[in-house]
């Protein structure tokens, strides 16, 4: 009698074991998914941010150059700023509780977005007004600051899961 009962505890006892190992197992699984899908997204944010800079100072270069901005330009500017702001979404639905990198993700995307709202003027030789230059300059320096800031939380983020 008592080696049925201390064979049913064992075999319950291994089941209970087999079902935990399982949902730890399942559970790591989701998480290394998670990561994988957080990485790709956030490298997907990097790029679209740096894809919109780069077409912001293409355009900053046409205006010294004193072409008159191109319906091509329009669209490109208009299309990397979408395209960043969709990547962005993406991240904030993946990650909904990690203050550190959502903030990093709002200044990165909002430093490459805002780079049009400085008013460029009437170019002169290739240069634009002293404080536009200085304004330029600023905003460039606060857009690499915010990518490597986004970077380095992003992979904070992936790395401590």
């Amino acid at each position: 009698m008592w080696s049925t009962i201390v064979a049913v505890l064992g075999t319950l006892a291994g089941v209970a074991l087999a079902g935990y190992a399982q949902r730890s197992s399942d559970r790591q699984a989701r998480d290394q998914a998670h990561r994988q899908e957080v990485t790709r997204a956030v490298a997907d944010l990097l790029e679209a941010i740096v894809r919109h800079r780069e077409v912001h100072w293409l355009f900053v270069e046409s205006q010294r150059a004193g072409a008159p901005e191109s319906a091509h330009e329009r669209t490109a500017r208009a299309t990397t700023r979408s395209a960043a702001t969709v990547a962005r979404d993406r991240v904030g639905l993946l990650v909904v509780s990690e203050p550190a990198l959502l903030g990093a993700i709002e200044t990165a995307w909002r430093t490459a977005t805002d780079l049009p709202d400085i008013a460029l003027g009437q170019a002169t030789d290739g240069r634009f007004s002293h404080e536009v230059e200085t304004a330029l300059e600023a905003a460039r320096e606060r857009c690499r600051a915010a990518h490597t800031a986004l970077h380095i939380a992003g992979s904070a983020y992936i790395h401590a899961r």
